[in-house]
Order: C-alpha cells, then sequence, then structure tokens
C-alpha cells in the first residue's frame, strides 16, 4: 500500500484520530461515536465504522479483537507515526506551503516564546508526535 500522510487524510478521519490520540484506552466505534456526538458532531454510527475501517487499512489506528456477550467487537488505538521527524517534516511543509516562510518564522518565534514562559507544547503538535 502506498504510504498515506497527515496532510492526505480528510477532515473527518482527522476528527476520528484526535478522538482515538486523548483516549486513554483503546475505543470501541460506539465510544468513537459517543466522543463526536459530545464534541457537537451528528454522524450515523455506519459513517464511523467506515472511517475507522479506513484509518485501518491506512495503518494509522490498529485494531484489536476481543469477545463481548459472545460475540466478537473491536477495539481501537491510534498508531503514532513511526518517525517523529518525518511528521514534523509533513507539518512544516504545510504551513510553509499555506503561510510561507513569514509563518514559518512566526510559528517557530510563538514556539520558543510559549517554552520560555513555560507554556506547555502547542496541544496538537504535541497529539501528533508522540514517540513509539
Amino acid at each position: 500500500m502506498t504510504q498515506i500522510t497527515w496532510n492526505q487524510l480528510g477532515p473527518r478521519e482527522k476528527q476520528i484520530l484526535a478522538v482515538l490520540r486523548r483516549a486513554d484506552a483503546p475505543l470501541t466505534t460506539r465510544e468513537v461515536l459517543t466522543q463526536l456526538q459530545q464534541d457537537g458532531e451528528q454522524l450515523a454510527y455506519t459513517t464511523v465504522s467506515t472511517i475507522v475501517t479506513r484509518l485501518v487499512e491506512k495503518e494509522f489506528v490498529t485494531r484489536t479483537e476481543e469477545v463481548h456477550a459472545g460475540s466478537p467487537r473491536y477495539r481501537h488505538t491510534f498508531q503514532p507515526a513511526p518517525n517523529r521527524e518525518e511528521l514534523v517534516e509533513t507539518i512544516v511543509e504545510d504551513v510553509a506551503g499555506v503561510l510561507g516562510n513569514p509563518g514559518l518564522d512566526l510559528l517557530a518565534r510563538r514556539a520558543a516564546e510559549r517554552e520560555r514562559d513555560g507554556e506547555p507544547q502547542l496541544p496538537h503538535l504535541n497529539e501528533h508526535t508522540h514517540d513509539s
């Protein structure tokens, strides 16, 4: 399979990955749907199931099977990028493509200010760059 990069994912795929990244444990599709609904999204179970299956196929999500009430069900976990540097490079390319070098400079200055002020790293960048 051709490697899919973060910037090639659709908005719904990214939403579901965000839910899985925030979770303390693997989630079922129903649990992902419930979280999305709590976030204000109105999606059908089948839509979430289809997107999660595609994310498994794209290797962004791992699926484990368990037996519940005598029937199999699946739990899903965000699969962190194997190479943090590669992911950061993709993000930098995305920012440069949209904002150009001045945008990159501003981002670098703001990140340095946050670090100097003792603020946590940018949450979205931190979510995407957990080392395995």
